[in-house]
């Protein structure tokens, strides 16, 4: 009796070998962390309620994962990078507007006439230039301003994918703890059941 379980264990165990090693020899066709879970899940074996995943496996997925977790983080410095850049320039044209804004108050009160770069202009010709300057630096910061709120919506969005990606992976960390657990347990009644049969 205890031999035919030994060899019923023994023709299990070699049968899981032969399919998580013809699994693991095919190509990978999805490379997205989904895919990868879904590939590795698909490649191990069940035994009775468990699954058996080959260490390398999890390791690969592992390393796959901090991969994907360093690349949000290079996107997100980069876009903390652009989005201090787009505020600088925004203050810089803020103040030049600013600026330009003040000298067209003091011109209000000038003569009929404006020497402006040496050349004498009507008040009204001086007020079309200076709008016109005050227009184009106002188009600059809009459309700075609209850099700066895309650039935004990229960092909220790369830090919400970052967020789930990382609510992914301590629920994956917890459902692996949960398992091997589970698997020292069996295997610990196992040895016991095989301890008692002995005697």
């Amino acid at each position: 009796m205890l031999l035919k379980n030994m060899l019923k264990v023994i023709l299990l165990f070699s049968f899981s070998i032969v399919m998580v090693s013809s699994l693991y020899s095919q190509d990978e066709v999805d490379n997205s962390l989904d895919g990868q879970y879904e590939l590795l899940m698909k490649k191990s074996t069940t035994y009775q309620d468990y699954k058996v995943i080959k260490v390398v496996g999890i390791n690969q997925l592992w390393e796959n994962i901090n991969d994907s977790i360093a690349s949000i983080n290079t996107n997100y410095y980069a876009a903390q990078a652009k989005i201090a850049n787009l505020k600088n320039e925004l203050s810089a044209v803020k103040d030049s507007l600013d600026l330009t804004s003040k000298a067209l108050e003091e011109s209000n009160f000038g003569r009929d006439r404006i020497s402006f770069l040496g050349i004498p202009l009507l008040k009204i010709t001086y007020n079309s230039i200076v709008w016109g300057i005050i227009l184009i630096l106002a188009a600059l910061s809009t459309m700075l301003f609209l850099r700066f709120v895309k650039s935004h919506a990229v960092t909220k969005s790369t830090q919400k994918e970052y967020k789930k990606l990382e609510e992914e992976f301590e629920d994956f960390k917890k459902n692996t703890r949960e398992n091997e657990i589970n698997l020292k347990r069996d295997l610990q009644t196992a040895i016991n059941t095989i301890e008692d049969l002995k005697r």
